[in-house]
C-alpha cells in the first residue's frame, strides 16, 4: 500500500516538475549567454559501475591528437568525486561535482549548477549514458555547447515520447543498437564515433593499482541497492565459517556506511573471531586499493565487482540476473577473474543465455535467495585454488 501511494504522489509531482525544469531552462537560456569556449564536457550522473565501464574510453580521448590542447572536463555523480578525482585527474581539467537528489528537488540548487555549467564555455558536450533520464536533458539544452554527442539507446528510462523531444537537443545521435549488448561494448561504439583510439581499447584494466601484490585477503561485499538481489545474511555468515577453514586467510566485510550494520549482523552469525568490519570505513579510493590488494571479493552484483573488473581481482559475483546481458555475467574476454553464479533455475547460462536476456535484460525480480549455496562455495574453492600458488598453499 505504502508503495502504491508513493507511485501515485510521484506521478502527480511530476508533471509539475517538469514544468518547473521547462521554466529553469528558458530563464537560462534567454537571460544568460553561454560563454564562448573551446572546451570539452563530458557529462553522465550515473552510479560506479557506469564510471568505470567508460572510463577506459575518456583516457582514449585525452590521448587523440584531434583533441590535443583542449581542455577536457567531467560533470558526474558526487558520491564518485574522491574516486575519479584519484584515478583521473590527469584525463580532466575540471571536475564538475552534482548531488543527484538535490539537482531533482531544489529548483536553487539546480539553477546554480546549471548556470555554472552554462558559464563555463564548453564546444563540445559528450553524454555517453544509455539511461538517459528526461530532467537531465536540461544539463545539454544549457551546456551552450556547439556540438552534442548522445548515443541512440536510452533504456527503459525515457517514454518514446521524451525520447523523440528530447533528440532536438544533439547535434549528433550515435546508432549503439537496440538489441541486448554488454555495456562496455556499448560504450566502445559510442566513443569510437568520436575518437578511433577508443576503438581500439580492449578492456577494462586501465587502473594502475592493478598491479598490486596480491594478499591472502577475501573481502565480502554483502550490499545491493535492491533487496531481491542481496543474497541473504545468514548465506554470507556460513559462508564465511566455510571459507575460514583455509588456513593462511583473512577475511573483511566492506560496504558503504549505511552497511555497517548489515556487516555486523553477518559477523554475529558467523561467530569467527578476526573478521573486520570495514563497511563505511573506506573511501572510494581506499576501497579500490584495498581491492587491488585482495585475493578474492565475494560479492552481490553491484558496483563491486566493476571494481574487481578494474583491479582484476577475482571474484564470485552472486547475481539474480538483474539486467542479465548488460552488467552481467562478464564476457571472458573482458574479465577472466569473475565467475557469476544464478538461482537454479538459470540452468546452464552459455546454452540459455538468449533466453535469459530476453526475460531479464531490463529487471530480474528473482530473489537472489534462489542462489544456493554449495554453487557460490564452490565457485570461491575453484578461485582460491588457482589463486594460492601466488600467495601460499592451504590445505
Amino acid at each position: 500500500m505504502k508503495r502504491i501511494s508513493a507511485l501515485l504522489i510521484y506521478s502527480l509531482k511530476y508533471p509539475f516538475k517538469l514544468w518547473a525544469y521547462e521554466l529553469l531552462d528558458q530563464l537560462l537560456l534567454n537571460f544568460f549567454p553561454a560563454k564562448k569556449g573551446g572546451g570539452v564536457l563530458i557529462f553522465r550522473l550515473d552510479l560506479i559501475g557506469d564510471y568505470l565501464m567508460s572510463r577506459p574510453f575518456f583516457a582514449a580521448i585525452k590521448n587523440d591528437p584531434a583533441f590535443a590542447g583542449k581542455a577536457i572536463s567531467y560533470a558526474g555523480n558526487q558520491q564518485l568525486s574522491a574516486l575519479a578525482e584519484n584515478l583521473d585527474s590527469a584525463i580532466f581539467e575540471s571536475f564538475i561535482w552534482i548531488d543527484r537528489s538535490r539537482f531533482i528537488n531544489s529548483i536553487f540548487y539546480r539553477f546554480r549548477v546549471l548556470r555554472d555549467i552554462r558559464t563555463r564555455g564548453f564546444d563540445l558536450l559528450i553524454y555517453p549514458s544509455h539511461t538517459r533520464q528526461y530532467w537531465l536533458e536540461s544539463v545539454v539544452r544549457v551546456s551552450g555547447a556547439r556540438e552534442k554527442i548522445t548515443p541512440s539507446y536510452v533504456g527503459k528510462y525515457m517514454s518514446d515520447l521524451e525520447a523523440g523531444i528530447s533528440l532536438a537537443n544533439y547535434s549528433q545521435v550515435v546508432e549503439t543498437g537496440i538489441g541486448a549488448r554488454f555495456e562496455f561494448y556499448r560504450n566502445r561504439d559510442f566513443f569510437a564515433s568520436i575518437s578511433p583510439l577508443a576503438g581500439e581499447v580492449k578492456n577494462l584494466h586501465h587502473s594502475t593499482l592493478i598491479s598490486k601484490k596480491r594478499k591472502p585477503l577475501v573481502l565480502i561485499a554483502p550490499g545491493a541497492s535492491t533487496a531481491e538481489r542481496r543474497w541473504p545474511e545468514s548465506e554470507f555468515a556460513t559462508l564465511l565459517k566455510e571459507l575460514s577453514r583455509i588456513p593462511g586467510l583473512r577475511f573483511a566485510i566492506i560496504g558503504a556506511p549505511g552497511e555497517s550494520q548489515l556487516a555486523e549482523r553477518i559477523l554475529a552469525l558467523a561467530d569467527v573471531p578476526e573478521i573486520e568490519n570495514l563497511a563505511g570505513r573506506f573511501s572510494l579510493p581506499q576501497s579500490m586499493e584495498l581491492m587491488a590488494e585482495a585475493s578474492l571479493l565475494v560479492s552481490n552484483e553491484s558496483g563491486p565487482v566493476h571494481m574487481a573488473a578494474t583491479t582484476g581481482t577475482a571474484c564470485v559475483c552472486i547475481s539474480n540476473g538483474n539486467h542479465f546481458g548488460r552488467w552481467n555475467p562478464y564476457p571472458a574476454e573482458l574479465a577472466t577473474n569473475i565467475l557469476t553464479v544464478y538461482p537454479a533455475r538459470f540452468g546452464d547460462v552459455s546454452s540459455t543465455f538468449e533466453s535469459l536476456v530476453s526475460q531479464y535484460h531490463n529487471r530480474s525480480e528473482i530473489p537472489a535467495s534462489e542462489v544456493e549455496f554449495d554453487s557460490v562455495l564452490k565457485a570461491c574453492r575453484m578461485l582460491l585454488a588457482e589463486l594460492m600458488p601466488a600467495i601460499g598453499h592451504y590445505s
